[in-house]
């Protein structure tokens, strides 16, 4: 499946009007899909996910960075009525970029058996202020990707609360600043401002 790269402009506005399906719809949870960095101290040789409740890793999260969040696989948007929102990356290869859909994170971002670490940062920290209030805006903001080439999504912006969080192809690297990635999405809080490489 490719969801982040379309043909036409017409497939363009058909991922916007799917994405659209959030507007009005009230935020109350938010996930982070990462690596699992402690699997070898799984018990007992559990497979599939894993939430995070141990105090130490909540200490110092992989995913955070003084620009903002740095997710290797996705984020989960539950809403009040108990839907979800995905927000990944397609698989690079010829073409690369983000996509957002209504389903659920494991099964559609990562395979079900998949090893990874599900935190659930709805209070913790720089989602606090969003979390209990409805969304009114989202974009997704396509680019031709050559000429005749279609288009790739490269950010998607949701608005709540007059606010723009953006959630592009990004990670933090070893200097704690965001790089360009293609199989990584940053998570950027206001008044954070975009980078160089994603202009509006």
């Amino acid at each position: 499946m490719n969801w982040s790269w379309v043909e036409t402009l017409t497939e363009v506005e058909e991922r916007r009007a799917r994405a659209s399906e959030i507007v009005g719809l009230e935020l109350v949870a938010v996930r982070y899909c990462d690596l699992d960095y402690a699997q070898p101290d799984r018990l007992g040789g559990h497979q599939g996910a894993r939430d995070v409740t141990g105090q130490d890793e909540w200490l110092n999260p992989s995913w955070r960075f003084p620009f903002g969040d740095s997710v290797d696989h996705g984020v989960e948007l539950e809403m009040t009525s108990g839907t979800r929102f995905t927000v990944s990356w397609d698989s690079p290869g010829w073409h690369e970029g983000i996509w957002m859909r209504q389903v659920p994170l494991i099964g559609s971002a990562v395979a079900p058996e998949g090893n990874v670490a599900i935190w659930d940062v709805s209070r913790a920290g720089r989602w606090d202020p969003f979390v209990g209030h409805g969304v009114s805006g989202v974009q997704l903001s396509y680019k031709p990707w050559a000429p005749n080439e279609g288009y790739w999504c490269s950010r998607i912006s949701l608005t709540i609360q007059g606010s723009d969080i953006e959630l592009l192809l990004g990670e933090g690297g070893t200097d704690n600043e965001l790089h360009p990635s293609a199989d990584n999405i940053a998570v950027l809080f206001p008044p954070v401002a975009l980078p160089a490489w994603e202009s509006r």
